[in-house]
């Protein structure tokens, strides 16, 4: 009986190059003691999750941000994060990208062109930030208040907290 392995190109595909299921993207806290980071959770699995490791009494890590929690299997890309991605020959899916305040306290990522904040100290708290079309490309401020985007070609800034938005040149649309 002959058990089929799979040939070498075949596997390297599958793992996207072995690159599935290793951490990558790190943020370090000012004070190290959180890194967060993303990672598939196997080798054969395409979807990245927000991880963050606590350091203070060894190394707990614990998944922040799961795509299929927050919009289910059906991932849907704007052109803009579609192009994005191309250039940047990234294979993978879910969160794929991230940006986060100075003391890495929160983060902030798109899913399905919605914008997302989670809380990176404590208990994991995800909420979706309110905002004008599909999201592409969010940053958020070193104090972690506001995050600035682009949404239907314009760079627009949000309040974390109280969700007011606005166009940076001042032409709401």
């Amino acid at each position: 009986m002959t058990v089929d392995r799979p040939t070498f190109p075949r596997h390297s595909a599958r793992t996207l190059r072995f690159t599935l299921g290793v951490p990558r993207n790190f943020a370090v806290s000012p004070d190290g003691t959180r890194v967060a980071f993303l990672r598939a959770p196997s080798g054969t699995d395409r979807r990245t999750m927000l991880w963050v490791a606590d350091i203070d009494d060894g190394v707990t890590e614990r998944v922040v941000a799961d795509p299929r929690d927050l919009v289910g299997d059906d991932e849907t890309l704007s052109a803009a994060e579609r192009s994005r991605r191309e250039r940047a020959r990234e294979g993978a899916a879910g969160i794929v990208s991230y940006a986060a305040d100075r003391d890495l306290r929160r983060a902030v990522f798109t899913l399905s062109g919605a914008m997302y904040v989670a809380e990176l100290d404590g208990e994991p708290a995800i909420r979706q930030i309110p905002a004008t079309g599909p999201v592409f490309d969010p940053r958020l401020d070193p104090t972690g208040r506001q995050i600035a985007y682009v949404a239907q070609d314009r760079v627009r800034v949000v309040d974390v907290d109280s969700g007011q938005d606005r166009d940076l040149d001042g032409q709401d649309s």
